[in-house]
């Protein structure tokens, strides 16, 4: 009998896990560069008992196994989502493969999609988080800035054109070790090596200035996980309810 509810607690504990992600993904729908959490599964074998009275396994065994589930892992779809035009100039996307470095106020690197940057009263391109893209400086008083496919940034000045910096991208030896560490960032966690590169050099993409990467979160596909949710919360409830009900009606005939 306690083997019955760990299992229907070991499931529940498992769809309650896949609720948060997938309630986390709906809520990031509309942030920028933001990729959505997969939740997987694999079968628990909680117990193997003969079982008698049916016809004997190769070797004389025969295992029936009481399964539950419990989860695989938890990661991350780094499939690039849509682009959308937004005609704003420190917009950027990069189309193609690759992360924007981004450095925390107390010097710690970070990397991100999200390229949806504004500029601070230093002349530094920053997210919505305040953290400060690598290597770009605009200058005082420049009225515009430009950014091309290679990465290269330029301000407009009333001294004329000036250079404002060079944008780096970088990829990882594991991409799915990356590690969220909230606004929008990974941390480089435990995923190997980190190679950098120009963008629109081999292996990297371009820079796209006036536009942004969406969310690559589908609302019918988390709809329909919460609708797969909300059956199996249900089925291993019930599973609970009934053995409970059973435990009660065996104590009872006991009396």
């Amino acid at each position: 009998m306690l083997k019955v509810l760990s299992s229907g607690a070991a499931g529940l504990d498992a769809q309650m896990l896949k609720l948060d992600a997938t309630a986390n993904n709906l809520a990031n729908l509309n942030t920028p560069g933001y990729k959505k959490s997969r939740v997987t599964f694999f079968d628990l074998i909680s117990q193997e008992i003969e079982n008698s009275g049916a016809r004997p396994a190769r070797g004389g065994e025969n295992p029936v196994a009481r399964n539950s589930v419990d989860v695989a892992e938890v990661s991350r779809v780094f499939k690039q989502g849509d682009i959308v035009k937004t005609h704003q100039p420190l917009d950027l996307t990069i189309l193609g493969e690759g992360y924007f470095k981004v450095v925390l106020d107390g010097g710690e690197e970070r990397y991100t999609r999200d390229g949806s940057f504004s500029l601070d009263r230093e002349g530094n391109l920053v997210t919505s988080s305040g953290y400060r893209l690598e290597g770009v400086k605009v200058l005082p008083g420049a009225d515009k800035v430009t950014v091309t496919s290679k990465g290269a940034v330029k301000c407009a000045t009333v001294n004329g054109v000036r250079d404002a910096g060079q944008i780096t991208l970088y990829k990882f030896e594991v991409e799915k070790r990356l590690q969220p560490e909230g606004g929008n960032v990974f941390s480089a966690g435990t995923a190997g090596e980190i190679f950098s590169g120009a963008p629109g050099s081999q292996g990297y993409g371009i820079i796209k200035q006036h536009s942004l990467e969406i969310s690559n979160v589908n609302l019918m596909q988390e709809m329909i996980n919460m609708i797969e949710i909300q059956h199996s919360v249900g089925f291993f409830s019930r599973i609970l309810r009934s053995t409970d009900e059973m435990w009660g009606m065996a104590n009872n005939m006991r009396k």
